[in-house]
């Protein structure tokens, strides 16, 4: 215990020494730590930011459905294009999906022969028509109001959900949920905006979701739906053999009609490797950054070591040992590069914490932003400390044999 003790008391008092040094010298090292703060930044930041991307991009692909997705589709051998929902396809759907007792499913149909139009400005977005399930299976987060429930099947005026991108065409980006907009097939029928959503789809008008039942009712006479498939988000484990067995219990339900389930979500082809490319670029150029700086502060060191021999003699001559003499002066490189670590790190937290870079860099849409890694600032941390050390190992060494007689004629 007394051993351990002694080595605790001698590493503080080797750290406090250090730093004191650092004190006297400060401006001597000054500007070559401003590299290693700079590498460690950009080092800690390219692990981290390749974290946050890595989240948004998995966002966006899982906007086009949440793995493992299975798209089921059915129709008649016979038919020539499209034929819409064929009779009883949904019905069979739902029966199946209840059987396999699976949580998220729902039908996914799409048309395109109804407008929207509010104050005399009309446009023709892309119409969903989904049930409630769907938002949860495609990261789909209403900004303002709600998403569709199943209740609204039962409203007097059609309930619906539409992106920002609709209610920019439409003028009423700033309008307060709910509001009133007009749906025109053959007819006109006065819809209520329950929801908003962030831009989804590529189309140019933007989107509108509403449920089966809804636009049954409204329009499904008028405009039939031109084309629907049914999807089930389960788990990615045996996805393909449930696909597989869904299709068949489906077509027992249905035995008019082929149905084929495939799993369709971007993991089905493997993981996603282009950001890992990323990361190695900016990490690599950071190495580059923390070598200069490292080599700069190796500079410093020696220069420094050359007018402290005399320092290092008389505390010699008081009875340093060697390894005290090298371990304290090594210890000011650790500690030096250390602080210059802690800034880096602390600096990257503020880069990434910054609203201007989460405009720039899109993140305000992010659904589950993730919180700075804590391996990327022990990572910052570490190769700071391990350069330090590298850095102080050849000055500790010109200072460990340094003789008192030639520190006395220095």
């Amino acid at each position: 215990m007394n051993r351990i003790g002694r080595l605790l008391t001698g590493f503080i008092a080797a750290v406090v020494e250090a730093w004191q040094e650092l004190r006297i010298h400060r401006l001597r090292v000054l500007l070559s730590l401003i590299g290693v703060t700079v590498a460690v930044a950009s080092l800690t930041t390219a692990v981290a930011g390749a974290g946050i991307a890595q989240q948004l991009v998995k966002e966006r692909f899982e906007s086009e459905g949440r793995p493992a997705l299975i798209v089921a589709s059915a129709y008649s051998p016979t038919a020539q294009g499209p034929d819409g929902v064929p009779q009883g396809a949904r019905q069979a759907f739902e029966t199946t999906a209840e059987r396999f007792d699976i949580t998220y499913s729902s039908m996914a149909g799409y048309a395109w022969g109804v407008r929207v139009a509010h104050d005399g400005v009309s446009v023709a977005p892309e119409i969903k028509v989904v049930d409630p399930e769907y938002a949860p299976m495609h990261r789909l987060v209403t900004q303002q109001g709600r998403w569709l429930e199943d209740e609204d099947a039962r409203n007097m005026s059609p309930a619906v959900v539409v992106d920002e991108t609709l209610l920019k065409a439409l003028g009423l980006e700033h309008a307060p949920l709910p509001l009133t907009i007009d749906l025109k097939a053959d007819s006109t029928v006065s819809a209520t905006v329950v929801g908003s959503v962030p831009r989804s789809g590529y189309g140019e008008e933007g989107s509108l979701w509403m449920l089966p039942d809804t636009y049954q009712q409204w329009f499904g006479v008028e405009a039939p739906l031109e084309g629907a498939e049914f999807r089930l988000w389960v788990p990615i484990e045996g996805s393909e053999e449930l696909a597989m067995s869904f299709a068949r219990a489906m077509q027992a339900e249905v035995p008019g009609l082929q149905v084929d389930a495939f799993r369709q979500d971007y993991l089905a082809w493997g993981p996603d490797e282009s950001l890992k490319q990323m990361a190695l670029a900016v990490s690599a150029i950071a190495a580059i950054i923390l070598l200069l700086g490292s080599l700069s502060l190796l500079n410093v060191a020696m220069v420094t070591m050359k007018q402290r021999v005399r320092e290092v003699g008389i505390r010699r001559s008081f009875g340093a040992t060697t390894g005290r003499v090298f371990f304290s002066v090594m210890m000011e490189s650790v500690v030096a590069t250390a602080a210059a670590g802690l800034i880096g790190v602390m600096l990257s937290i503020a880069i990434l914490s910054s609203p201007w870079v989460a405009s720039v860099a899109s993140l305000e849409g992010i659904d589950e932003m993730p919180g700075f890694p804590l391996e990327a600032a022990l990572l910052g941390l570490g190769i700071s400390v391990a350069v330090g050390a590298l850095t102080g190992v050849l000055p500790a060494l010109v200072a460990a044999r340094v003789r008192i007689v030639d520190a006395i004629r220095f």
